[in-house]
């Protein structure tokens, strides 16, 4: 990760975060490139819509590896089986076959981990784990982006790690300290490994990816697909592979309680927990980096006023 230390001075960052807003808007993913945009692509939305617009972003994010075993839909399916729940009558007849299929195959995806702590611990998935139609099964028509990944993780859930990309791996400090913005932003370098501190974010982004981002040079970041909302993401997002969003919201409902051991619902239900707002607030910082939502408004998106937004028109005129 220290090659990356100020390699992409002056150039801009577009983050796909894969919101199902880039779906219902059809935003044309496809003309970033024109726009000499440095593409950063998160996890879970890395699907077929994706590859499909024929983007090579320039790096694949895997700030949690795990998270590429399994697809946006599967994760629905696993917060199912914390809980619990069967969601095969609430789900679109095409997607059926795909959450039995998981049942059948449930030992050799999950295993038991730490139920006392809660049922959001009651399973977790084995490593080297990798679904059809995941992240990480797609990553192989990607072979020129460059990864960029927690090193510890990646070694963890992949440790036979099967494709020829560039890996820039970066370490995070093991323990938890108070926020405060000047360390969170300040970068460390140790014994030749890249540091980022660790403030106990919920949200994945903001655990390592904007002070990365920021080491790497970079001024200023957009963000597509940022929708704030707990829907998931691309075309496995809920308003694609849900029979309605009224069932979507009855399975919600019966699963809110295994999303995180202090998980306390927004209003609107489907908006993300009120803390990820308040610690985005908090860490928001133009001096050091200038982070832009790209915001289109519509009925599940959900304004952020105190972070820097544009439209979609005002972004195609950067």
């Amino acid at each position: 990760m220290h090659r990356l230390k100020n390699a992409h001075r002056g150039e801009r960052a577009v983050v796909i975060l894969g919101g199902p807003s880039l779906i219902e808007h059809d935003f044309e993913i496809e003309r970033l490139r024109s726009k000499n945009f440095v593409v950063f692509l998160e996890s879970k939305a890395l699907t077929p819509r994706l590859l499909q617009t024929g983007l090579v972003p320039d790096y694949f994010l895997m700030l949690f590896p795990e998270k590429c075993s399994s697809n946006g839909f599967h994760n629905f399916i696993y917060r199912a089986f914390l809980a619990g729940y069967r969601l095969d009558a609430l789900v679109k007849p095409e997607f059926v076959p795909v959450v039995r299929e998981m049942r059948e195959r449930f030992d050799e995806y999950f295993e038991p981990w730490r139920q006392e702590r809660g049922p959001h611990k009651r399973y977790r998935w084995r490593p080297d784990i990798q679904l059809k139609d995941s992240p990480y099964e797609f990553l192989e028509r990607l072979p020129t982006t460059r990864v960029l990944a927690n090193r510890e993780l990646l070694e963890q859930y992949f440790p036979a790690f099967r494709y020829p990309n560039e890996r820039y791996l970066f370490d995070q400090d093991a323990s938890t300290a108070p926020f405060n913005v000047d360390d969170y932003y300040s970068v460390a370098e140790q014994d030749g490994r890249v540091v980022v501190g660790n403030y106990g974010f919920y949200n994945s982004a903001a655990i390592s990816l904007y002070p990365l981002l920021r080491y790497m040079g970079f001024r200023t970041a957009y963000f597509l697909g940022m929708d704030m909302s707990m829907l998931g993401s691309m075309e496995y997002a809920a308003p694609y592979t849900f029979k309605s969003m009224l069932h979507y919201r009855y399975f919600f409902w019966k699963t809110k309680h295994v999303f995180n051991a202090a998980y306390k619902q927004n209003r609107p239900w489907y908006v993300r927990p009120k803390s990820e707002f308040e610690d985005l607030a908090a860490l928001l910082d133009p001096g050091r980096i200038d982070l832009v939502r790209v915001f289109t408004p519509s009925q599940y998106t959900v304004p952020t006023p105190f972070m820097h937004a544009v439209s979609e028109a005002e972004f195609w005129r950067q």
